[in-house]
């Protein structure tokens, strides 16, 4: 069993629930199609037609996106509740990124129109979504301007960070990361390389910052973490 994320983290759930009418909430479920992913498997991929939302009903997500010189990169990552699939809304309505599942997931699909009709007939619904969307991307920037910014410790502690903030702690050890990114997959997200990875979380837990139990890693000391990222 695994503790919730941290509570600042905007839910598509919690919008609906507190922003959209009933009757509106209701034609959503009824219409909700509800799928399985395995653990490594495509919810959707860039440039394939984006003719559905998606929310996370329980389980974890990477969003992944092409860069320069044809490299993926991992840009976002999405726990319970969380959407997935907005960034494809638009005129030409196409996935701008894939989203893989990490683990056995389960996801609630909503047909585009609906949810599109949805925003129309629920003003603040839509509000609270652009408000959402914004924030969304505006920690994107962030996350890129530090990339450019910041040396490979900071970057590396930075996703381990995110990693809480999004999955949450393990509720039987409180000190362990409920899911830890495999080390190919922080490399991706820290812009670095898999050998540095490898030599940083060492190199944190020689200075006590982690303990490093197997794949898996508990954070000693988060606020140092916290104080490196700045």
């Amino acid at each position: 069993m695994e503790a919730h994320p941290n509570d600042h983290l905007v839910h598509l759930d919690k919008l609906l629930a507190t922003y959209c009418s009933p009757e509106w909430r209701e034609l959503l479920a009824a219409q909700n199609i509800p799928l399985s992913y395995a653990k490594g498997e495509a919810i959707f991929s860039t440039g394939q037609k984006a003719d559905r939302m998606y929310m996370i009903h329980q389980g974890r997500v990477k969003v992944v996106a092409n860069h320069a010189k044809d490299r993926d990169r991992i840009i976002r990552l999405a726990g319970n509740g969380e959407a997935l699939g907005h960034r494809g809304i638009g005129d030409q309505p196409v996935y701008t990124a894939s989203a893989i599942a990490l683990s056995a997931t389960r996801i609630n699909a909503i047909p585009m129109p609906l949810f599109l009709s949805t925003l129309k007939a629920n003003n603040l619904f839509c509000y609270h979504f652009l408000l959402f969307f914004a924030e969304e991307l505006r920690v994107l920037d962030q996350h890129l301007r530090d990339l450019m910014s910041m040396d490979v410790p900071r970057r590396v502690a930075r996703v381990i960070l995110l990693c809480r903030d999004t999955f949450g702690m393990d509720a039987l050890d409180n000190r362990k990361l409920a899911f830890t990114l495999p080390r190919r997959d922080i490399a991706s997200m820290a812009d670095t390389t898999y050998e540095s990875v490898v030599r940083t979380l060492s190199s944190f837990q020689q200075e006590g910052l982690i303990d490093l139990v197997g794949k898996e890693i508990r954070l000693r000391k988060p606020r140092q973490l916290e104080g490196l990222v700045g």
